[in-house]
């Protein structure tokens, strides 16, 4: 039937809305990477994108079973995170796009049908992170560096593609998700294709070919 995707900062109740979107609506959740696989000493280079590709083969398994799955986190997120956090020694920009750009081309990943990115002021991010005591997020504090270009990024997006992204504020996770149940289904796109993925990767590189400039 279909694939949707959240996405957001960290503590921004992702994860509790595609929970409930399972457990009240019957989708089905694909967690995180870090969730669903163990990895193992000597793994290959590109074996956190590698899970990705899996995910996403999960993902249109249900929707060719006539399901929804629910996205828990974009699988396209290395393109953005390792912009984002180039100094982190992580894969290059380039190296990151040509790998996703192949598996585009062969049919292995696509944009899901729907993105929505929830949204929450940091000092509330900052009170939930505070008030959840079951999750450590040990690396809260840096990933709050990536609200702003993660933002722009969907952005950059959704202003090609209108029907593709969608931002939700995120007050509350009930009224978020019956939102999100509520809307996915008349704004499905699926004729975004390679043309939203080459938009994405042009607004990244752009982004780290002036970052690389301005400190040159």
């Amino acid at each position: 039937m279909s694939i949707i995707c959240i996405e957001g900062a960290s503590a921004v109740g992702k994860t509790t809305v595609c929970r409930l979107l399972e457990e009240v609506y019957g989708f089905t959740r694909i967690p995180e990477v870090n969730e669903l696989f163990r990895r193992v000493s000597g793994a290959g280079r590109n074996w956190y994108f590698d899970r990705q590709i899996d995910r996403w083969k999960m993902g249109r398994d249900i929707s060719t079973s006539g399901g929804t799955a629910v996205l828990d986190g974009d699988p396209f997120q290395p393109i953005w995170y390792n912009w984002i956090f180039q100094e982190e020694g992580l894969q290059s920009i380039s190296e990151t796009v040509d790998f996703f750009r192949e598996n585009v081309i062969a049919g292995n990943i696509k944009f899901p049908d729907k993105y929505y990115v929830l949204t929450i002021s940091t000092l509330e991010l900052t009170r939930r992170r505070n008030a959840d005591l079951s999750r450590s997020r040990r690396n809260f504090e840096k990933h709050l560096r990536l609200i702003e270009p993660q933002f722009a990024y969907f952005e950059a997006i959704g202003t090609n593609f209108p029907s593709l992204v969608r931002t939700v504020e995120s007050m509350n996770s009930r009224e978020v998700t019956q939102e999100i149940a509520t809307d996915y289904v008349h704004t499905l796109d699926n004729t975004h294709g390679i043309e939203a993925f080459e938009r994405a990767c042009k607004f990244v590189c752009e982004k780290h070919n002036h970052q690389f400039h301005a400190t040159n």
